[in-house]
């Protein structure tokens, strides 16, 4: 069994509340609150990567994790990829010349992706409130006619009810009109953002909006959930 460490073991007691279920296991029989709930599977960055991210088609992906640098070995991959594949690809960010650094570090020819088009780096506020105002509008604009790829990541200061309902809002829109984005679209929040206390509620609340959960561990382990 892979525990979540650190700040997560603060979302394993979340999840004892949402679910009554105890730690998060291999337990085949550990989460049954939903009727379609498949079981978590652990697996490793490279299983992620280059497999199961890769089997998905048309998913909303949520990704909780503690650090940036393990999270971007996730979307990085997945971008890149697209890339490979002639994909257009989308990453929101609020520092766009040190996103562009690391993906170069990471192996992504930016320059020329971008310049060709299949590369479409977002600016986002790094204020939650100003980001509120406009994400809708970005998420309305993505192109339909083509399959596309899209990684939003969160690295707000989510401190208040006001600012968790309102995301909680935003990541439902989405997921409304999804069956009008032709590809997958991973929401990455950082965890440690994210006031404990909130959590809970927060958490939940976003379960709902999303197709698959994954949790990226300190322990370079992914637990992954299924709610197809």
């Amino acid at each position: 069994m892979v525990r979540i460490m650190g700040f997560f073991e603060s979302f394993n007691t979340c999840l004892k509340k949402i679910y009554n279920c105890g730690i998060i296991t291999t337990d085949p029989q550990t989460l049954k609150s939903r009727n379609n709930l498949k079981k978590d599977i652990k697996m490793s960055y490279t299983q992620i990567s280059h497999d199961h991210l890769e089997s998905l088609d048309n998913t909303h992906i949520l990704l909780f994790h503690e650090e940036q640098k393990k999270a971007e070995e996730i979307e990085f991959k997945f971008i890149k990829t697209g890339l490979d594949k002639k994909q257009n690809c989308f990453y929101t960010t609020n520092d766009t010349e040190k996103l562009k650094e690391n993906m170069k570090k990471f192996g992504i020819n930016v320059e020329d992706n971008i310049e060709n088009g299949l590369l479409n780096i977002v600016l986002i506020p790094k204020e939650f409130e100003d980001y509120e105002k406009m994400i809708s509008d970005k998420v309305e604009s993505l192109p339909q006619d083509r399959k596309i790829r899209v990684v939003s990541t969160h690295y707000f200061d989510f401190n208040s009810e006001r600012k968790t309902e309102s995301m909680e809002e935003i990541e439902q829109c989405v997921d409304d009109r999804f069956h009008k984005i032709p590809g997958n679209f991973i929401c990455s929040f950082h965890v440690p953002s994210v006031d404990k206390k909130l959590a809970p509620q927060f958490m939940k609340n976003l379960l709902d909006s999303h197709h698959e959960i994954i949790f990226l561990t300190k322990e370079d382990k992914i637990e992954k959930f299924n709610f197809n």
